[in-house]
């Protein structure tokens, strides 16, 4: 079988009443009371570092505290497997890329290798963006379905990249995109649906936090608190844009002298390009002491830069000035991507 993830057992819906409501909650138990006795697995190329694992390690919790059964998989592949895949990770998001034949035996092998570790015994087969794409052309058959998840913006891909991953999507049973916007073009329109991503309100990354404590972990990593920050924290990746981000950052140095930047990234196993950028980022940012380069940092730490940046007077603000001063502004955003 294909690699499972644990998953911790963080809470239940029970807790979410006060948030969203009685009649969304208990229509939610009712759903989850038809899908009683259905196996379903979720499938991906990592389990740290991007978007879809997180979203997976917060919500298979969820699902078996309603009483569904659900388990996260691990396709696996070497470097070389993970270049090819962010290739066409990249090149669905508009990157042109030109795949060679090589390329392309070696991302069906690894699709052929993972689908051969299924071992069957699920009901529904959740997946996840690009990499496992061509799963569904190896599997056996079987009654079971099968639900492609694009969590990128695919409505500019390069054409070459849609007429090779196409045909594999259009296997799916169904293909889930984030919005309208970014569906896959020309795909069949009655298997096409929208899920919107969401936050854990309760997970530590978003829960709220004392402003003392947010000013205290930020000092810690050796910035001054008493001047104004700039944060970005996503992926090292291209389409974030980090590189950007810091030449935004010496624009607005140009008006606001004592500003600072972190620049906050996740790594991930399948991403072996965001090393490379890291890289380029550490380069660029090595000759000035107010730019922030961080890897991999805690879910708390990160959710204490994305608050502490917008407090007033403080890591988010600098120090409060008369009106008719050269005022420093108040409220730098943190970006996520």
């Amino acid at each position: 079988m294909l690699p499972k993830v644990s998953v911790g057992r963080h809470h239940n819906l029970e807790q979410y009443r006060r948030l969203v409501g009685d009649e969304l909650v208990d229509e939610i138990m009712a759903l989850a009371r038809e899908l009683a006795g259905v196996r379903i697995c979720h499938v991906n190329s990592t389990d740290s570092g991007g978007g879809v694992a997180e979203l997976l390690s917060r919500r298979l919790p969820l699902m078996h505290s309603l009483g569904i059964s659900a388990d996260w998989r691990l396709i696996e592949g070497k470097a070389e497997f993970f270049a090819v895949t962010k290739s066409l990770h990249n090149a669905l998001q508009g990157n042109a890329i030109d795949l060679s034949d090589a390329d392309r035996a070696m991302y069906l092998k690894g699709n052929e290798q993972s689908a051969r570790s299924l071992s069957g015994e699920y009901d529904v087969y959740f997946v996840h963006d690009p990499q496992p794409a061509a799963l569904r052309r190896f599997a056996r058959g079987g009654a079971a379905k099968w639900i492609w998840r694009c969590h990128i913006d695919s409505s500019n891909p390069d054409p070459g990249i849609t007429r090779f991953l196409k045909p594999f999507i259009e296997l799916y049973d169904a293909a889930v995109f984030t919005m309208p916007e970014f569906v896959l073009p020309d795909l069949e329109a009655s298997r096409v649906t929208c899920i919107a991503p969401a936050i854990d309100p309760f997970a530590t990354k978003n829960m709220e936090l004392p402003p003392d404590l947010c000013q205290r972990v930020i000092r810690d990593f050796g910035i001054d608190v008493d001047r104004p920050l700039l944060v970005q924290v996503s992926r090292f990746d291209p389409w974030k844009d980090p590189l950007g981000v810091i030449q935004a950052y010496r624009l607005v140095k140009k008006q606001v002298a004592g500003v600072q930047l972190a620049l906050i990234g996740s790594m991930a196993g399948d991403d072996p390009e965001g090393w490379e950028i890291l890289e380029q980022v550490r380069k660029e940012a090595a000759e000035d002491p107010d730019v922030f380069v961080f890897t991999n940092l805690g879910s708390l730490e990160v959710n204490a830069f994305q608050r502490g940046c917008l407090l007033e007077g403080k890591a988010g603000g600098g120090r409060k000035r008369g009106r008719d001063s050269n005022a420093v502004p108040r409220g730098f955003p943190a970006v996520s991507g």
